[in-house]
């Protein structure tokens, strides 16, 4: 099976009426010698539970570019 060469360019397909967006009130990140899963949670009503409502693996490579990104954006944004 053939690989994406990288940094080739990829197009992103999102429907917005079927992929919904959470609102997360605490992560836990967790990681082995290959990946890193970032747990993402919700309080419950009385802040007593946090519920995993999403979980994310990549490889490290992927973590390691995703700080990259997430930091370049915040910086950008920042007043």
């Amino acid at each position: 099976m053939d690989e994406a060469p990288i940094n080739q360019p990829v197009n992103f397909n999102l429907d917005v009426s079927k992929v919904p967006v959470y609102f997360v009130d605490a992560y836990v990140i967790s990681s082995g010698e290959h990946a890193l899963t970032l747990n993402f949670a919700q309080a419950a009503l009385d802040g007593s539970q946090q519920t995993i409502i999403s979980r994310v693996a990549m490889t490290l490579p992927q973590a390691k570019d995703l700080l990259k990104n997430l930091n370049d954006h915040i910086e950008k944004f920042e007043i």
